[in-house]
């Protein structure tokens, strides 16, 4: 080795910063830049894990997601929430029989809406009956599609297919979760009460083409007052109507927004174009005794 101190002192400046060999140099170099990747992946996921920890807490704090940017699958119901009713039956006439996809319906406003599909190669009657209380049918041709609405009250119905060698039903459960229907009930005092007259006392009232005009024509034939009577449907249904189908079609006559009979009518085919005829009258005793004061007042002394 020179002995210049010079050149001495520059040969250890450069061996102090020369590091390890070759060999072990690059080995330190390699893990270093292992040891860093690590730390920046461990940094990546600590910053992800931090992100959605913040946004939870920012939810929390926000009062929950932008309604704009966030959206909630309709199919996913919150717990305890009652599933909603269709508010139409679908009634399949089939060969094999009736097909009711569900087993329960909410009437509308005007009563139960029947959605009919008829795949028979006849035509068929749907027949929807609450036993010992209501009874409504409608014919449908072969092949077709229709709807038709029955004021039928709610509970257990039974609705069926009949035709072209079909006789099958199945029971519905008609529920009024809305609370639209309500008994008809005469408006008697309190002392009075509700009677019937079924062979309108051999009188022939005078047939019509409108429901009206023949309950109108029935109350009449028993010499009670019509003047400041109105005749309508019976108010099971808010917007019932006198043209749905029933077997027990009935007018309401009220006064003074009071309901005082029922006239049962039936279609006719005995009075040339008349559609109706007066086959009944249930009212209150005190409306119904009207005709018997009148005789009474006319009848000379």
């Amino acid at each position: 080795m020179s002995d210049d101190p010079e050149l001495r002192a520059r040969l250890e400046r450069l061996a102090s910063t020369a590091g390890d060999p070759p060999e072990r140099g690059l080995d330190r170099v390699a893990a270093r830049r292992h040891r860093r990747l690590r730390r920046r992946r461990g940094a990546v996921v600590t910053a992800a894990a931090l992100a959605v920890l913040l946004g939870g807490v920012s939810l929390v704090m926000d009062g929950g997601p932008d309604d704009d940017r966030v959206a909630v699958s309709p199919a996913v119901r919150p717990r305890g929430a009652a599933a909603q009713l269709p508010e139409t039956v679908e009634v399949r006439c089939t060969p094999t029989g009736i097909e009711i996809p569900v087993a329960s319906v909410r009437p509308q406003q005007n009563g139960l809406h029947v959605r009919v599909i008829n795949n028979l190669v006849a035509p068929v009657e749907v027949r929807v009956v609450k036993e010992a209380v209501w009874t409504g049918r409608q014919s449908f041709a072969a092949g077709v599609v229709g709807t038709v609405v029955l004021p039928v009250p709610p509970g257990s119905i039974q609705i069926g297919c009949f035709g072209a060698g079909v006789e099958d039903s199945n029971t519905v459960e008609l529920v009024d979760v809305h609370g639209y229907y309500q008994e008809p009930e005469l408006t008697c005092p309190s002392e009075d009460e509700a009677i019937g007259i079924t062979d309108l006392r051999g009188a022939e009232p005078e047939a019509a083409r409108s429901m009206s005009a023949t309950a109108r024509n029935g109350i009449a034939s028993q010499g009670l007052e019509v003047e400041g009577l109105v005749f309508g449907p019976l108010r099971g249904y808010p917007n019932q109507r006198l043209s749905d189908p029933t077997d027990d079609p009935m007018v309401q006559a009220s006064r003074d927004d009071d309901p005082v009979a029922f006239v049962h009518v039936r279609r006719t085919n005995d009075h040339g174009d008349a559609a109706w005829n007066a086959v009944a009258i249930e009212g209150c005793q005190s409306f119904l005794s009207e005709a018997t004061a009148t005789e009474a007042t006319a009848r000379p002394a």
